[in-house]
C-alpha cells in the first residue's frame, strides 16, 4: 500500500473495528472524512476532485478501496448485505458512517450518470445494491497509472525535425483554437490531411507550445455508448486533452461528438472526414509541402542512404507529390530493392511506387510494361511527341520551380495526352512504352465500369478513380475516350444537359490532377474543343503506309523464332494492316508452324494466319484475296 493511504486506512480499520464493537451504534464519520484528501496529491485526491465527490461518495470510494485490497472486516460488511469478497452496499456506506439506515437522501449519488456509477459496478440507489469498484479505478488509486488499450504512443517520428510551412501554419492555428475556445463549450478539432504529411507532428507542437496536455488515443470506429463512458473517465483522470485517430479511416463523428460533451475539447487525425455542419467543429488542413521542401526532405532523409550522388532528386519533385512520410517510406523500400553499392534515382523511383502500392479498384486493369522504343513503328515527329512528354514528367520541378513557371500555372500541371489513330496502330503499346519510361504503373480504365446511366454516378466514379490515382501515383490510360469525354452537344433534352455536365467534370478533375493522363481514342474529331485546348499533346497514330508495314512485319518475328521462305514484299504491297493485326497474324503462324513437324515458318503458315485475322472482322479472303498464294489456303 502506497504510504500516502497508510494512515488513511489504518484510521478506517481502526474506526470499523471500534464499530464492530458496539454493534449498530452509529458514531460519527466526521474523523474519518477528514483524512480523507489529506495525503496531498494522490489518485484518490484526483478521483474525488475530477468527479466532485461529496462526503457520501468519498466515503464509499475509500470504503470500496479498502474491501478490494483486503479481506478484514468482511463480517461486518456482510451485514450490511455485502456478499461479495469486494463488495459494498449503500447500507453499509450509509449505516457505517452517517448513522443512517435509510438511503434515500442518497439516492442522487447513486443514480446513472452519477460519480459512483463511473466509479462502481452495480451502483443503484437500492440499499444493498452490491457495488464493487471498477478494476481500473482500483489499479489507478494504487498504483498512480491509467491504462486503456485504445491509449495510443505520441505518432511523432523521431529523428530529424524538418520544419514545414505547412505544419507550421496549421500548428499556429491550432494554438489559436486550443487557448481560444471556451472549455465549458464541446468542441471538436479535426486535422485532417494525407498520411505522413505531419499531422501528429503539427498536434504535438501546438499542445507543447500552449502549455497543454494530450494523450494520444487509437479508436477502432464508433464505439457503444458504454465503452466510451469507460474511456471518457479515463480521459478525464489523465487530466489531457484527448487526440483521437481511428483504425482504417473509420472516422466516427459521433464517438468524437461523445467524447467532447464529456470533456469539453477533443482533436481528431485523420483524413477526409466526413462533411459535418455541426457547432462546434471546426477543421485544420495539413496540405502538401511545396516542392522547394519536398526536395529539401528528399535531400535531408536520404542522408541515412547510400544514394549515388549523380542523382538527381529534383527530378523526383517533379514526378511524385510526396509527404515527409511518404518519402521516408519510399526510401526505405528502395534500400530494401538494393542491389549495387548505392541507391541510383531508378531505384529510388521503384522504391517510391513499391511503397505506394496501386489499388486501383474494379475500375481499372493494369497493364503490363514490357514494350521498348523500338518496338513502336511510328512517324518520328510522333516519337519526338511522345519522348517529349516524358521529359515534361521528368523536368516538371526545373521548369515550375527553378525557372518559375509554376507561379504562371497555379493549375493544370498534369501532362495530358490524347492518342488518335486508328485501332491497332500502336497507341497501347506507346502508353505501355512511357509507363516502362517513367518506372510507373499503368491503368486502362474500364469504361463499362464508369459510365452509368444514373445521373451523378458517372461523376462519382471519376472523382474514385482520380482520388486512387493520386494516392497511387500511376499513369490513367482511357481506352477509347471519346464514348466518355465526347463532344459537349446543343442541349436539346436533360440527357444532353447531364451528359456536357459530365464531360466539364471530367475536364475540372483532368487539369486537378497532377500526374499523367493518356486518352485514346479512334475519333478525335469528336471530342469536346475544351478538351483539345487544354491537352498538352495530341499525338497522331497513322494507319502505316507501305514503309512502315515492311518494318512492322520484319519486327513481328523475334529473333529466335525459325523462318523459311516469306514473300514478305507481297505481304506488304497487297495487305493494309495495322501493326496489331500484323502481331496476331506472325503470332498464329508461329503456332501452326509449330504444330506441324518442325519446319520454318513459312507462306503456308502465314497464309491461313491472315484468312483467320480476316475473318475476324467478317471479310471474305478467298481466292482474290490470296493471289499467287491460294494454294497454300488448299493445303490447310
Amino acid at each position: 500500500m502506497p504510504q500516502s493511504y497508510e494512515k488513511l486506512f489504518a484510521a478506517l480499520d481502526n474506526y470499523l473495528s471500534g464499530f464492530a464493537e458496539k454493534g449498530y451504534d452509529a458514531p460519527a464519520a466526521g474523523e474519518l472524512i477528514s483524512q480523507i484528501g489529506s495525503g496531498g496529491n494522490t489518485p484518490l485526491d484526483n478521483i474525488l476532485n475530477v468527479f466532485g465527490c461529496g462526503d457520501f461518495e468519498s466515503c464509499a470510494v475509500v470504503l470500496g478501496v479498502y474491501a478490494s485490497s483486503c479481506g478484514k472486516h468482511r463480517e461486518l460488511l456482510s451485514r450490511f448485505g455485502a456478499g461479495g469478497a469486494a463488495s459494498v452496499t449503500p447500507a453499509a456506506v450509509s449505516g457505517l458512517f452517517f448513522g443512517c439506515a435509510d438511503i434515500m437522501p442518497f439516492c442522487g449519488s447513486l443514480s446513472e450518470g452519477s460519480a459512483l456509477s463511473r466509479l462502481f459496478d452495480g451502483a443503484s440507489p437500492y440499499a444493498l445494491a452490491e457495488m464493487t469498484l471498477k478494476g481500473f479505478i482500483a489499479s489507478y488509486i494504487f498504483t498512480g497509472e491509467l491504462y486503456d488499450p485504445c491509449f495510443a504512443a505520441d505518432e511523432t517520428e523521431a529523428g530529424e525535425y524538418i520544419p514545414l510551412s505547412s505544419t507550421k501554419a496549421a500548428a499556429d492555428e491550432l494554438i489559436s483554437l486550443i487557448t481560444g475556445l471556451d472549455p465549458a463549450q464541446p468542441a471538436v478539432i479535426r486535422v485532417t490531411g494525407e498520411r505522413g504529411s505531419g499531422r501528429h507532428t503539427a498536434v504535438r507542437r501546438a499542445f507543447e507550445k500552449a502549455g497543454r496536455s494530450s494523450i494520444f488515443l487509437m479508436l477502432p470506429g464508433q464505439l457503444p455508448t458504454e465503452r466510451a463512458r469507460e474511456l471518457c473517465t479515463k480521459l478525464l483522470l489523465s487530466g489531457s486533452i484527448p487526440v483521437i485517430s481511428f483504425c482504417g479511416g473509420a472516422y466516427s463523428p459521433e464517438t468524437a461528438e461523445l467524447i467532447s460533451d464529456e470533456l469539453g475539447l477533443v482533436v481528431t487525425v485523420s483524413g477526409e472526414p466526413l462533411p459535418d455542419t455541426s457547432a462546434g467543429s471546426y477543421t485544420v488542413r495539413i496540405g502538401m509541402p511545396s516542392p522547394e521542401e519536398q526536395l529539401t526532405l528528399w535531400q535531408t532523409m536520404g542522408r541515412a542512404y547510400p544514394i549515388d550522388p549523380s542523382a538527381d532528386l529534383a527530378e523526383l519533385t517533379g514526378e511524385f507529390e510526396l509527404t515527409p512520410g511518404a518519402v521516408k517510406k519510399a526510401l526505405h523500400f528502395a534500400s530494401l530493392l538494393l542491389g549495387g553499392d548505392t541507391l541510383s534515382l531508378r531505384d529510388i523511383k521503384n522504391g517510391c511506387y513499391r511503397s505506394f502500392g496501386s489499388d486501383m479498384g474494379s475500375k481499372a486493369v493494369k497493364l503490363s510494361s514490357s514494350f521498348a522504343w523500338e518496338d513502336l513503328v511510328l512517324p518520328e515527329h510522333s516519337k519526338q511527341q511522345l519522348r517529349a512528354a516524358c521529359d515534361q514528367v521528368r523536368l516538371r520541378h526545373k521548369v515550375f520551380e527553378e525557372w518559375g513557371f509554376g507561379r504562371k500555372m497555379p493549375y493544370g500541371r498534369s501532362v495530358s495526352m490524347i492518342f488518335t489513330g486508328s485501332p491497332g496502330t500502336g497507341k497501347t503499346m506507346a502508353a505501355q512504352i512511357i509507363a516502362a519510361e517513367l518506372g510507373m504503373d499503368i491503368y486502362r480504365i474500364s469504361l463499362a465500369n464508369v459510365v452509368s446511366k444514373y445521373i451523378g454516378e458517372t461523376e462519382k466514379n471519376l472523382n474514385e478513380i482520380f482520388d486512387k490515382a493520386r494516392q497511387s501515383h500511376v499513369i490513367l490510360f482511357f481506352d477509347e475516350a471519346d464514348a466518355l469525354f465526347s463532344r459537349r452537344t446543343e442541349v436539346k433534352d436533360s440527357n444532353d444537359k447531364y451528359s456536357n455536365m459530365e464531360a466539364a467534370f471530367l475536364l475540372q478533375k483532368t487539369e486537378e490532377f497532377s500526374g499523367v493522363v493518356i486518352l485514346a481514342t479512334n475519333l478525335v474529331q469528336n471530342f469536346d474543343e475544351a478538351f483539345k485546348r487544354r491537352m498538352r499533346f495530341i499525338i497522331d497514330f497513322p494507319f502505316p503506309d507501305t514503309q512502315r508495314r515492311a518494318e512492322l512485319w520484319k519486327r513481328a518475328f523475334p529473333a529466335g523464332a525459325p523462318l523459311g521462305n516469306i514473300d514478305f514484299d507481297f505481304l506488304v504491297s497487297h495487305y493494309e494492316l495495322s501493326g496489331s493485326n500484323i502481331r496476331s497474324i506472325a503470332l498464329h503462324s508461329a503456332f501452326l508452324a509449330a504444330s506441324g513437324e518442325g519446319e520454318p515458318v513459312g507462306m503456308k503458315h502465314i497464309m491461313p494466319a491472315l484468312r483467320n485475322e480476316y475473318s475476324k472482322s467478317g471479310k471474305a479472303f478467298g481466292r482474290a484475296e490470296a493471289g499467287e498464294y491460294y494454294y497454300c489456303l488448299s493445303e490447310s
